[in-house]
């Protein structure tokens, strides 16, 4: 008989290291995924995508990446940028395999990848499109520069930002001025918390070992809020402690207060809550 602790594998379920691969449908997911690939399909210039922290917006844009990986005119970059010629380097490194020397800034860009276009029907038949995540945290001056590089129709770009309610990013000019198409991805409720709870194990097989009531469910809502992110988190504590319990107190499991208490003392180990 074997003495290995289940819980120690279904932990690693709330880890996201491949979050194309393990990306979890719902229907706010699936209503943005849909709206932001018919607008890359269409010719715009800059589109946004914004929600709350922690709504699946990094996950949605892997899984975008992943299912659009053969489309060379396709370019995500998942990390922000600080400064122009870093984001320049890393457009050529995309574009032509490597680092052009002497090409680190706007203008030198634009001059040397124009060279290869007669007109503007070329242009738009071989418009780059460019996912920018976490474009809150851009510099004003290299929001300014993508701008000026989507005005030339070589490039289209997606700013993906958080929306907070300290700071209504939104209201920055420079994300109101030319963009031409907005797409918001709402925090999950409840009944998109079970969803997303069922799928995300039953993909391993381990649905069976999430014997949660609608309670149970509406104990975990209270504490993420619809922040998914939040919801791994204490999900892996969950089962951390169900670990913990299996191999010396067995009985605790057993209790009917049982997913109550844990999903307490997890967020409570994450720092949602007070004692």
């Amino acid at each position: 008989m074997s003495n290995e602790n289940i819980y120690t594998h279904i932990k690693d379920v709330f880890i996201d290291e491949d979050e194309s691969l393990n990306f979890v449908n719902l229907d706010n997911s699936i209503s943005c995924y849909n709206k932001i690939v018919l607008a890359l399909k269409k010719p715009l210039k800059l589109i946004l995508f914004y929600g709350k922290p922690g709504s699946g917006k990094t996950f949605l844009l892997n899984k975008i990446a992943n299912d659009l990986k053969e489309d060379k005119s396709l370019i995500f970059f998942p990390h922000p940028f600080f400064s122009e010629a870093t984001f320049i380097e890393a457009l050529c490194e995309q574009i032509y395999g490597k680092k052009l020397e002497d090409i680190n800034n706007f203008e030198s860009f634009i001059k040397f990848y124009s060279k290869d276009f007669s007109g503007k029907d070329e242009i738009l038949n071989n418009q780059m499109t460019v996912i920018l995540d976490e474009a809150q945290l851009y510099p004003t001056e290299l929001i300014e520069k993508i701008r000026l590089m989507a005005d030339t129709r070589m490039f289209k770009f997606l700013f993906t930002i958080h929306k907070t309610e300290n700071e209504d990013i939104l209201a920055k000019d420079y994300f109101q001025t030319r963009i031409w198409e907005s797409i918001e991805l709402s925090s999950a409720d409840v009944n998109e918390i079970i969803i997303y709870l069922q799928r995300k194990l039953s993909q391993k097989n381990y649905d069976k070992y999430l014997k949660f009531d609608k309670k149970d469910y509406e104990c975990a809502y209270s504490f993420c809020g619809g922040n998914l992110r939040t919801l791994n988190k204490i999900m892996y504590k969950f089962y951390e402690i169900c670990e913990y319990y299996e191999q010396y107190q067995p009985s605790k499991l057993s209790s009917d207060k049982a997913n109550i208490m844990i999903l307490t003392m997890a967020a409570l180990d994450a720092g949602l809550i007070d004692a």
